[in-house]
């Protein structure tokens, strides 16, 4: 139709393997760098477009288009 505006849509690309892999470690402390800074937690939960972390000040939100890297560093009991 004329004068039909379309809305923009958000794509997250989803890398099966890496999801996997970060899913592997759920419940475990890990080093997250990200494209903003680095952080250690415990990783709570895994979506398919951001990831849980439980730091000292409380619980954050992180988009895994912004992980760098992640090193485990071991369970947390």
């Amino acid at each position: 139709m004329k004068g039909e505006v379309k809305m923009p849509e958000m794509v997250t690309p989803v890398e099966p393997d890496w999801l996997k892999r970060l899913v592997s470690i759920t419940g475990m402390n890990v080093a997250i760098e990200t494209t903003r800074k680095s952080l250690c937690g415990r990783l709570l939960e895994v979506e398919h477009d951001h990831i849980v972390l439980k730091i000292a000040c409380g619980v954050i939100f992180i988009r895994n288009q912004q992980v760098i890297s992640v090193m485990p560093l071991g369970r947390s009991y």
